[in-house]
């Protein structure tokens, strides 16, 4: 990874700034990460969908460490409790007695089962929230895991590695509660920041957290911000836009596929947006419609007054969204261009 720019890191190396908020982002699931980023202007949309572009691979343990100082920040680096069930306590016990038990209730919980977090994981993503760990934190892990991942776990490592574990865990007779705590709590963070990431590599994932963005974002900032793209970073904006799917994009939907979704959207919204759409969606969407359902279309909008285009672009964004929808659901094909050559 390219080392930061200067304006970027503070006097310690840490993360900060443009470059600290997009790999923040990157480390939350597309969905959540557009809703956070539609609260941002156009300008601050297209730094951070810049900078998170050019970012290379972004470090768990950065990640990890980002991730924790944003759950302490927002306190939730205390247990989660059911709300109901925090004021029933508060308001038997008081606060504080209430927060005394939920922290027992929490300790009591890790010690009984620790690394429940790994559980659903299989041993290659286990192996991936170790990577780089000392033996003797390998050691304890590994030793509280499903027999079948240790082996697999323990199976890819090097010999001397293996060699090394496996003699600490022969070796510990018993191993301090709290240092088991401690490295639940950090195992417990890194497997809630691998399933927000995926397993995808990051480069592919860093596009298509952008695109995902921007795809749920209003389409005069998404259209900005790809303008603003193109002209200072033309090649990030090819990749992200590869992966996006605007309303542009229905030429890339095939016939059968545009008359499935026609019989799924809302009249009003597609009259709204014929009204700014381009000739040539225009003339595909309106060729794919019943005579009877063009020509009462048509009427609408030859009779239908001035429209803000706040509502014309509010109507293709729902559009779009149900065509992505479809797509996701295999209903419908679009043609990207990565398809291989029928011949």
């Amino acid at each position: 990874m390219p080392p930061p720019r200067p304006t970027d890191s503070d006097a310690n190396g840490e993360l900060s700034g443009v470059r600290r908020a997009a790999a923040f982002m990157l480390a939350l699931d597309p969905a959540t990460a557009a809703l956070l980023m539609q609260k941002f202007s156009e300008r601050e949309v297209a730094m951070l969908s810049e900078e998170m572009s050019r970012m290379g691979e972004v470090r768990g343990a950065t990640s990890e460490k980002l991730l924790r100082e944003f759950n302490t920040a927002i306190g939730g680096d205390r247990m989660t409790v059911e709300p109901m069930l925090q004021e029933i306590l508060e308001r038997a016990i008081g606060k504080e007695r209430a927060r005394e038990l939920l922290e027992k209730i929490k300790r009591q919980t890790r010690d009984s089962e620790p690394f429940r977090a790994l559980i659903p994981l299989d041993a290659k993503q286990v192996n991936q929230i170790l990577r780089g760990e000392h033996p003797q934190v390998l050691s304890i892990v590994i030793s509280h895991l499903e027999p079948s991942v240790s082996a697999e776990i323990l199976r890819d490592m090097d010999d001397n590695l293996r060699y090394d574990v496996i003699k600490r865990i022969a070796g510990t007779a018993e191993v301090p509660i709290e240092l088991v705590r401690q490295i639940d709590e950090v195992m417990e963070v890194r497997a809630y920041s691998l399933a927000r990431r995926g397993m995808e590599p990051p480069k592919d994932a860093r596009f298509k957290t952008v695109a995902k963005m921007l795809n749920v974002s209003d389409p005069s900032l998404t259209k900005g911000v790809l303008e603003r793209l193109n002209k200072e970073k033309p090649d990030l904006a090819t990749e992200i836009q590869q992966l996006m799917f605007v309303f542009e994009d229905l030429v890339k939907v095939d016939t059968k596929g545009i008359q499935k979704v026609l019989a799924e959207v809302d009249k009003g919204d597609l009259t709204l947006a014929l009204r700014a759409a381009p000739p040539d969606i225009a003339q595909k969407l309106l060729g794919n419609l019943s005579a009877r359902a063009r020509e009462g279309i048509q009427e609408e909008m030859d009779t239908m007054g001035p429209k803000p285009l706040s509502e014309i672009e509010a109507a293709q964004k729902r559009i779009l969204q149900q065509v992505r929808a479809m797509e996701e659901r295999g209903e419908i094909k679009v043609d990207r261009g990565g398809a291989e050559k029928m011949v």
